[in-house]
């Protein structure tokens, strides 16, 4: 477990640092995102490299940990790996961004720089965990942590026949966290990000 957690997070920061991040909103004002915008986002998040890195780096430590073993360790293997890592990223994402779209919360990071480090900080961590109401206020981004689980959760059960709660949990938790590194990296290295 400990060698594939070390690949997905190399895998996933060099794909996220230096990279823009596609579905950032500008500081402006509060307001209520339409359907377009909720689409649009969710196509950007698709089609950005992160999503690519995301996938890839979680297939290839699973494959690295043959798991599941069913599965094997030859090449029909990584590729069932890279299959379920991509589902369960866009399903994740789907889901994410529908429910955000029904409760009307804008969940994208907003950029604006802020000074001293511990602001800094404290904004890269906070980012997967607050959303915008269309007033502006901050709320928890309730739609990013349920489709976190509920896309570790299916994951679990397509791979392994049955469901996983404990399974989906730990998951998510890896996934929120290394989106939490992903954040600090970018913060300090790439393009700052905000909610404020």
């Amino acid at each position: 477990m400990h060698s594939s957690l070390i690949v997905i997070l190399g895998g996933l920061l060099i794909g996220a640092v230096g990279l823009s991040q596609t579905s950032v909103a500008q500081a402006d004002g509060p307001g209520r995102l339409g359907a377009g915008a909720h689409w649009a986002a969710f196509r950007s998040d698709v089609l950005s490299p992160e999503f690519f890195f995301k996938s890839i780096g979680s297939a290839t430590g699973s494959h690295l940990d043959d798991d599941p073993g069913a599965w094997g360790e030859a090449v029909g293997g990584y590729a069932a790996r890279v299959g379920s890592s991509t589902g369960e990223s866009l399903l994740q994402t789907g889901t994410m961004h529908g429910l955000a779209a029904a409760l009307h919360l804008d969940i994208r990071p907003r950029l604006r720089r802020h000074s001293g480090t511990g602001a800094r900080l404290r904004h890269a961590v906070l980012s997967p965990f607050i959303a915008r109401t269309p007033t502006g206020a901050r709320v928890p981004n309730a739609p990013n942590v349920a489709a976190t689980y509920g896309g570790a959760l299916a994951q679990a059960r397509w791979e392994r026949g049955r469901w996983a709660p404990g399974r989906a949990l730990q998951s998510m938790s890896v996934s929120l966290g290394i989106d939490v590194v992903i954040n600090i990296f970018r913060e300090f290295l790439g393009t700052p990000l905000s909610r404020d």
